[in-house]
């Protein structure tokens, strides 16, 4: 009728395809999101999921804040906003309205899950320093890494003699990196014709050198006929 203000009708395909764009970077069905916003919030279906992404409906506020929690969205104007091209000024009004309970409110902010311990194998028998030991047997332990092994580690192994005295002593654990290389002058754990050894590898003049810090023992001469394998790079 002529003087009767029209309804604004939103255009919610933004928000569908947001939501479908965060469900599917989360690795989630629609039947996983459904389980969880009933184990959350309140009895869901599959198919109020598929309506929402399909833009057919829109989730109510306090569906989205659950949401939002499950895809850890950190900055809901960030996430929403940025696809407000599709939208008239009563959806961005109202995407406003979304962003502002869940950004002012502390009941709904994300509270980050505390990070899986670290583990680390650490194996028993040691990389000789000074003898040489087999490494590659399978006896070894998980354990909990504490903030001292480097970031990069992988294992650890236990130190045996004192040929690379003072850097590394006996029955020191020293941590890897595992990788199949070493660059020149670096030190690593090694395989060589049946056993294990720490040293530093080094470029001679004629061929690869294991080579150790203590002066008292000689360098080990790698040939192309020798069994020898780089277990990884000492990182600690």
């Amino acid at each position: 009728m002529p003087g009767t203000a029209r309804e604004e009708v939103i255009d919610l395909r933004p928000i569908g395809l947001t939501l479908k764009s965060l469900r599917d970077q989360a690795g989630l069905s629609q039947a996983d999101v459904a389980k969880w916003l009933s184990i959350q919030y309140k009895p869901t279906h599959a198919g109020s999921i598929s309506d929402w992404e399909r833009a057919k409906s829109m989730p109510n506020a306090e569906h989205l804040i659950y949401l939002c929690r499950l895809y850890r969205v950190e900055s809901v104007q960030a996430v929403f906003m940025g696809g407000k091209a599709g939208l008239n000024d009563l959806g961005v009004r109202k995407l406003q309205e979304y962003a502002a309970l869940l950004e002012e409110s502390a009941r709904y902010a994300y509270t980050p899950e505390p990070e899986a311990p670290r583990v680390l194998r650490l194996y028993a028998l040691p990389a000789s320093a000074g003898t040489g030991a087999f490494i590659d047997s399978g006896q070894y332990e998980w354990i909990e890494a504490d903030p001292s092994v480097p970031p990069t580690a992988d294992f650890g192994v236990p130190v045996r003699g004192d040929s690379m005295y003072p850097r590394f002593a006996d029955r020191q654990v020293v941590w890897v990196h595992e990788q199949p290389f070493v660059e020149n002058g670096e030190i690593g754990i090694f395989f060589y014709e049946g056993d294990s050894y720490i040293k530093k590898y080094e470029q001679g003049p004629g061929g690869p050198l294991l080579v150790s810090i203590n002066p008292e023992y000689k360098p080990i001469p790698i040939t192309d006929m020798d069994s020898f394998t780089v277990y990884g790079k000492v990182v600690g």
